[in-house]
């Protein structure tokens, strides 16, 4: 029994260590900044969004509040998919958490993508959006700009806030 509970740890440890290394560790978004998350984002009737990096599924819950036909979150550490998975189940299928790495998920479907990333994984998503995205998808990222690339909009209503950016990308 010791052995399960060691090598069950081990696995979440793991899978959360993955995770950081991989786009992001595990920061929570601020509560405070949901409405302005959602302000930005401008979720209209028909949009699909993904969340990259879901945690443990609270934004995923305000993006259920919007007119959006469909709510997909990503996570890739094992516990706060599990979490998320839990807090989603009454949400189905509008709602979904996939265990998935959202750098080989094909963004083609998306019209709105929330995240929270690290700057490094920033430049990858950057690359991963110019190839996949279609033109209008709304880029919605919490803290990091995007390298390289102006925002449509930029909120920071006061000094100490936490920036949270909009980009469109452009007819090809």
């Amino acid at each position: 029994m010791l052995y399960v509970v060691v090598g069950a740890i081990f696995i979440i440890m793991a899978s959360a260590a993955w995770a950081g290394f991989k786009a992001a560790p595990w920061v929570p978004t601020w509560a405070r900044d949901y409405a302005r998350i959602l302000q930005v984002a401008s979720v209209r009737e028909g949009d699909v969004v993904y969340e990259l990096g879901a945690g443990e599924g609270r934004l995923l819950l305000q993006f259920a509040r919007s007119p959006a036909s469909r709510i997909v979150g990503f996570e890739i550490s094992i516990l706060p998919y599990a979490i998320a998975w839990l807090r989603t189940r009454a949400l189905r299928p509008r709602v979904t958490v996939r265990m998935a790495d959202f750098f080989k998920t094909d963004f083609q479907h998306a019209s709105v993508i929330f995240c929270f990333l690290t700057p490094p994984a920033m430049r990858k998503l950057k690359e991963k959006c110019s190839r996949e995205c279609r033109p209008g998808t709304r880029i919605i990222s919490y803290t990091f700009s995007i390298p390289g690339w102006t925002p449509e909009v930029m909120d920071k209503p006061t000094p100490t806030a936490v920036p949270v950016y909009r980009y469109i990308i452009p007819p090809a």
